[in-house]
């Protein structure tokens, strides 16, 4: 379904009142993350929960138009809820309940089979899932992978390896996680995990931003797996594995840019709230901030639109996701210099911010990393127009 300008003022409008709930519980989820359970009741988290699952699944739409139902399945759609969501508080956004970024990959590599097994986890209430792919001492670099499955004596599948710094990975039942058969990219599987099963275990680590989504560090220890919990079994290797990494990397990454975007806006909005009287020279800087944050929005949605249309295209992605982890980190700084000495202690939702603004770089790759994949499109002629 096509977004038209009153869809999405729409979708900012509904996204704006979740985002109040968002903000109410912030702080309190940002010192005690484990207790995000405790707030499932409330419409945002149960929209949250129920995002990106596509109707054939079971799923509801997040917003209506008339007759035209979303259900969060496109990149402009999210980034739009996303900005707004973040806007409230990205920490609690992230730790929310709900299919999150494994769904990209469910979406466009599992089976029928996988996917009735893994959105029924969120259909039953609320549930969390993870995307495991970043290691210790080895980051996100797929073609590192230690992780390994292999067949144990009797023939059976086994998984066994550690991932780190996996988001919601000690509260979630479901989820996926990247691991070699082989040295090779065409080696590289991707495992649908019930964490349930003996051989899973995960420990919370404690962090300085985005506390709500209690980053993990999991272990496999000869985790039992069937044919049927490989994801895009029925695919060539060449269309799974590290493909399907490539195309989530592809389609968050707009999302990542979108959550940064939001934290900014948030700081930006606080200190207009706060503050009525403003010398020149703060007024020229806030009216700066002001324009590089509708232009970032710009380039953010026009990269989702242009990756809905081809997946392949994730130059622009990459240049928003620089802009907006940098203005993100400018943002918080100028919020905080505004509103004086002791504004880390008098106002503890711009220290939240600030902290929670350093998280965006390493999210979804690096600058550095996006930087090569800006340069790769140039070098390629891609970015001729650009």
């Amino acid at each position: 379904m096509m977004i038209t300008r009153s869809t999405i003022a729409v979708f900012e409008r509904e996204m704006k009142q979740y985002a109040t709930e968002l903000r109410d519980i912030g702080l309190v989820i940002d010192r005690e993350p484990e207790r995000i359970a405790e707030f499932t009741h409330l419409a945002s988290l149960r929209t949250i929960n129920r995002m990106m699952i596509p109707p054939e699944y079971g799923g509801e739409p997040i917003v209506t138009v008339g007759q035209e139902r979303y259900y969060g399945l496109s990149c402009l759609e999210r980034v739009i809820a996303i900005e707004e969501l973040s806007a409230g508080d990205a920490g609690v956004f992230l730790g929310s309940p709900g299919p999150s970024m494994s769904s990209v990959i469910i979406s466009a590599l599992a089976d029928s089979q996988q996917k009735e097994r893994y959105y029924s986890h969120f259909l039953k209430g609320p549930a969390w899932s993870f995307f495991a792919l970043t290691e210790p001492e080895k980051g996100s670099d797929a073609t590192g992978i230690g992780t390994r499955i292999s067949r144990n004596k009797e023939g059976k599948l086994n998984l066994d390896g550690q991932k780190y710094y996996i988001g919601n990975g000690s509260r979630a039942s479901i989820g996926l996680v990247f691991a070699q058969t082989n040295r090779t990219p065409l080696g590289i599987q991707i495992a649908l995990v019930d964490t349930s099963v003996q051989g899973f275990s995960a420990t919370p680590l404690d962090t300085m931003g985005v506390r709500g989504v209690q980053l993990s560090h999991l272990t496999l220890d000869g985790f039992p797996l069937a044919e049927e919990d490989i994801i895009g079994r029925h695919l060539s290797p060449t269309k799974r594995g590290l493909w399907g990494a490539l195309q989530t990397f592809h389609r968050m990454r707009p999302g990542v840019a979108a959550l940064a975007l939001g934290v900014a806006r948030a700081a930006y909005d606080y200190v207009k709230e706060q503050r009525s009287v403003f010398s020149e020279r703060e007024k020229v800087e806030l009216e700066r901030l002001e324009m590089r944050l509708h232009s970032l929005r710009s380039m953010i949605r026009s990269a989702a639109a242009e990756i809905d249309a081809d997946v392949q295209k994730g130059y622009l992605a990459s240049l928003s996701k620089i802009r907006a982890g940098a203005l993100a980190e400018e943002a918080t700084e100028l919020a905080l210099d505004l509103m004086g000495p002791g504004s880390m202690i008098d106002h503890p939702l711009l220290n939240k911010w600030y902290r929670d603004a350093r998280a965006f770089e390493f999210m979804e790759g690096t600058t550095s990393i996006q930087k090569i994949n800006v340069f790769q499109a140039y070098a390629n002629g891609k970015m001729k127009h650009a």
